[in-house]
């Protein structure tokens, strides 16, 4: 009952999305999908933020790149 309460807090409704990346290498594009431009390879366990979710692509960001990646090879919150 703690842990419903506290989901449908305000200030958690704030927070922002992150995840991890389960994949060696993984290739971040500038569009959500595999014909676009790579961006940057970021190695397993990096961690991202997530700004928006369409499909199964998400768009995040981690240090100065931006892009998107697929939401298979993410763990966390999306």
């Amino acid at each position: 009952l703690l842990c419903l309460l506290a989901y449908r807090s305000p200030l958690l409704a704030k927070m922002k999305k992150a995840a991890i990346v389960e994949k060696e290498d993984l290739i971040m594009f500038n569009s959500p999908t595999i014909f676009s431009n790579p961006i940057v390879i970021l190695k397993k366990g990096r961690l991202v933020k997530i700004n928006k979710c369409k499909n199964s692509w998400c768009k995040v960001s981690t240090d100065n790149f931006k892009g998107w990646i697929n939401n298979k090879n993410l763990w966390g919150l999306f």
